[in-house]
């Protein structure tokens, strides 16, 4: 369990600080990966990596503070299948607006030479009411 918190706690951090470093050590890269977020499909690292990390949080925010909450952690074998909601705060590079927005993620992780790795992500903002 403890692995999954620390692979938690890069995620979050390659987010905030936009590292790549840490995504890297955390995404699978034996097997495809696919993330899918408000304004993208990503099939591989390379894509994650190009479109999400460089082209949206680095492109688009001059601050990125992702929070989770909830977690929810399910087992099967080799894999495990975590779920959580996400307040995410930043600052726009453009105009330095503020932006929070929620969501909902969920995650597929493959254990590989004792390391859990991020296999697929899906995430869906929460509906404004």
């Amino acid at each position: 369990m403890d692995k999954i918190h620390n692979l938690l706690y890069k995620y979050v951090q390659s987010i905030n600080e936009c590292n790549l470093e840490f995504a890297k050590e955390i995404w699978d890269s034996e097997d495809l990966i696919s993330f899918i977020h408000p304004l993208g499909y990503e099939h591989s690292f390379e894509e994650i990596k190009e479109h999400f990390y460089l082209g949206t949080m680095d492109k688009l925010f001059s601050k990125r503070d992702l929070k989770i909450k909830n977690i929810s952690i399910k087992f099967f074998g080799n894999t495990a299948f975590l779920e959580f909601s996400r307040d995410f705060y930043a600052v726009k590079k453009e105009d330095g607006v503020q932006i929070h927005t929620k969501g909902r993620e969920t995650q597929l992780l493959i254990l590989r030479n004792n390391e859990w790795k991020i296999s697929n992500i899906h995430y869906s903002q929460e509906p404004n009411l």
